[in-house]
């Protein structure tokens, strides 16, 4: 053994070789640090298509607020109006017909149709438990719908362009530019619906919407080429317009809070029966219920009277909805008191309840006559659109983007302010409507020319317009609610939408 080595000390491959650390560990192994990743504002995945759709509804909302504020000026100031010319000897135009048309077309196409998209695709995910097959298909719909819906929206303010109607003033081109949208959507909503076994109530009320509108604007499309005569045309579109709203824009929320009260209570649906009969006799009946609204000497009378009284009839699948929702809400009606979702959704059946019963009562035909041509159906719609759709998609919403943008929501003063600006909104709106209706009848029945009449109901109008005003505070309520939780709050881990199917407490 060498006189240099050490006893019990051998060198060789087993020898043990002892170092010192010094320094900082990080600074020696930089790879030990998880590189540092940046999120965007808004995530891209499997709810961009829905995120999409609610964020574009909420955008047109206060669009139409912005409208029914320029309309409730020229109100008081008849001469407030701007004209514009154009090349090609055409005009851009400022009026109040132009502005009440641009109004309700924004409220109905970008508003509530747009929301009612994103409830499809936020629910559809999770009940079937897989993700929105061709995502990016849906996404260009969305695109392909609201770039026509704004070319359209634009083109209703030149009048030598714009058709007539009252929700289907768009001209032929806008109208086959939505089909060619409503088809994209389609393809994605129909083909997220395969390998689902187990029926679910709600996803049926999306699909007899979707089939409804798709045909509807088709059909409004085709009518506009042919370019019928007048009375054929009017009876079209009334039957259109009541169809319309009570498949497709009822009953779309109809359908959300099937989803939506198991999910915030825990609890199954009531009763899958009642559910399955409150869709079928609810589509059938309203329907049906759009030849009683197409009033004219030319359809014969028995016509007329079968729609009218399956308007009155609605009032039992309305009865079996609300019955079930509110059943299911048994021993969790402490939800209720706090504002937000549970809230909203109460407040959207009750809203339900009212317009289904006004609308009965402007069916019987004597009433009819009387309330036919003064605010009567619009306060209707008031309560109906502007109250329990337009409230339980934001119930849906409020509900909806903490879940997609996977960040804790407490609520507090915005939440306040949704509430009950959507709800007080819709409340003042279709009660000064009403008012204004009954009102109307008495002036006329009085003798009243048109000019003192109008004077006379000013004020009323204007609480009306108000009404609406507060739907558009809560629109941007709801809004800033969604970014302040995309910008700062706090991530939280969720589930992601292709786990697993939906359970019972989603209402089966």
């Amino acid at each position: 053994m060498p006189a240099t080595m050490r006893p019990g000390r051998r060198r060789g491959p087993h020898r043990r070789l002892h170092a010192r650390m010094t320094g900082n560990l990080k600074r020696l192994r930089p790879y030990d640090e998880p590189p540092k990743t940046r999120s965007g504002l808004l995530p891209s995945g499997g709810d961009a298509s829905a995120m999409g759709y609610l964020a574009f509804g909420v955008f047109w909302l206060v669009t139409a607020t912005g409208l029914g504020t320029f309309a409730a000026l020229q109100l008081v100031m008849s001469e407030f109006e701007i004209v514009v010319g154009l090349p090609f000897g055409l005009t851009f135009e400022l009026t109040p017909t132009t502005v009440a048309a641009g109004f309700r077309h924004a409220f109905v196409w970008g508003w509530l149709t747009n929301a009612a998209f994103g409830a499809i695709f936020f629910i559809t995910p999770r009940v079937t438990g897989q993700p929105i097959a061709h995502s990016r298909t849906g996404v260009l719909g969305m695109a392909t719908w609201n770039v026509g819906f704004a070319a359209g929206l634009t083109l209703l303010y030149i009048p030598q362009l714009a058709d007539s109607g009252t929700l289907t003033a768009f001209p032929l081109v806008v109208n086959v530019v939505l089909i060619v949208a409503l088809l994209l959507i389609n393809v994605s909503f129909w083909t997220s619906l395969r390998g689902t076994a187990t029926p679910f109530v709600g996803l049926a009320w999306f699909g007899v919407g979707m089939f409804a509108l798709l045909g509807m604007t088709a059909e409004a499309a085709i009518v506009g080429a042919l370019d019928p005569d007048p009375t054929m045309d009017a009876i079209a579109e009334a039957w259109w317009v009541r169809g319309l709203s009570l498949v497709w824009l009822l009953g779309i929320p109809i359908g959300a809070l099937h989803y939506l009260i198991p999910r915030l209570t825990g609890q199954p649906l009531a009763s899958g029966s009642l559910g399955w009969f409150g869709l079928g006799s609810w589509a059938i009946l309203g329907l049906l219920s759009g030849f009683g609204a197409a009033v004219h000497p030319s359809l014969p009378y028995a016509l007329v009277s079968a729609g009218n009284a399956a308007a009155i009839m609605l009032l039992l699948p309305a009865t079996a909805i609300i019955a079930n929702l509110a059943m299911t809400f048994r021993g969790r009606w402490s939800l209720v008191l706090s504002p937000g979702p549970a809230a909203l959704a109460v407040a959207s059946l009750v809203f339900l309840g009212g317009s289904v019963l006004l609308l009965g009562i402007g069916s019987l035909r004597t009433v009819q006559e009387a309330v036919a041509r003064t605010e009567w159906p619009f306060g209707v719609a008031a309560f109906g659109l502007g109250g329990a759709a337009t409230i339980g998609l934001l119930a849906l919403a409020e509900h909806a983007w903490p879940r997609m943008l996977h960040r804790a929501h407490r609520g507090g003063l915005l939440a306040y302010v949704v509430t009950w600006s959507a709800v007080g909104g819709a409340a003042v709106a279709g009660t000064a409507l009403i008012a204004a209706g009954i009102f109307h009848v008495g002036m006329v029945a009085d003798g009243l020319p048109p000019s003192e009449i109008k004077a006379a109901l000013l004020p009323i109008h204007l609480v009306a317009w108000a009404g609406l005003g507060l739907s558009g505070l809560a629109a941007i309520g709801h809004a800033t609610t969604a970014y302040l939780l995309a910008a700062h709050g706090r991530p939280v881990q969720a589930t992601t939408p292709g786990a697993a199917p939906a359970t019972a407490p989603a209402g089966h």
